[in-house]
């Protein structure tokens, strides 16, 4: 009896040995960290690197991509920030054109193909003339047809835009004297003052677009 229970003890004592042995070769939590830190490391330099050569290539949007890929991993990385943003201004300033919005012509002005998901630039001057005779109901004049009447998200004679994509347009937007903005969809963008179409405007207004834009190919 007494041989079985000091064999069941040193079975015991074995087990716990082991299992001693087994913890000590176990990594520790804060060595478990340290590798965590050192494989984000390496991730972050590899991925500085190639958002380098994108660059050195002249992609600069593959490599804007890359650098925020790494300031989403870690926002304090030196630099990211810097070459973040001056990658966007590049961006936004490339494919510059100038057209001309024709204020008689309300929707009529088709300026150029914009691509989802690239900023784009618009840039207005000048001024034109309004004549507007109509009969104003006291609730004010309707808003209620983009295509007929002005709209309610700018003010009343501003210069405003939208988005034909795949022939569908877009809601309207407010452009004003500027704006920089990221279409959802590509397509036309098209620019008008914001006024009745029974309105009768004279003049044109220069606009400079840039970034995300290209002409609008001419039919055959």
């Amino acid at each position: 009896m007494c041989g079985a229970v000091l064999a069941a003890v040193a079975c015991i004592a074995a087990v716990s040995a082991q299992s001693a042995r087994e913890r000590r070769d176990q990594p520790t939590d804060k060595q478990l960290l340290q590798r965590a830190d050192k494989a984000q490391e390496t991730l972050l330099k590899e991925l500085a690197e190639v958002a380098g050569e994108f660059q050195k290539q002249g992609l600069r949007e593959q490599s804007l991509a890359i650098l925020e890929r790494i300031e989403k991993i870690d926002p304090q990385a030196p630099g990211v920030r810097e070459r973040i943003e001056l990658l966007r201004s590049e961006l936004i300033t490339q494919n510059g054109m100038m057209v001309e919005v024709d204020t008689s012509r309300g929707w009529g002005n088709a300026l150029a193909e914009v691509e989802a998901g690239k900023t784009i630039r618009i840039t207005a001057a000048g001024d034109y003339r309004l004549n507007l005779t109509a009969t104003v109901p006291l609730t004010g004049l309707p808003t209620a047809d983009p295509g007929r009447d002005h709209v309610k998200e700018a003010p009343f004679g501003a210069l405003i835009g939208l988005i034909v994509s795949e022939g569908q347009p877009g809601t309207p937007f407010p452009v004003n004297a500027s704006l920089d903005m990221v279409p959802k969809k590509g397509g036309v963008l098209f620019l008008r003052a914001n006024v009745p179409l029974s309105a009768k405007c004279t003049g044109t207004i220069k606009v400079q677009l840039s970034g995300g834009v290209r002409p609008i190919p001419k039919a055959r």
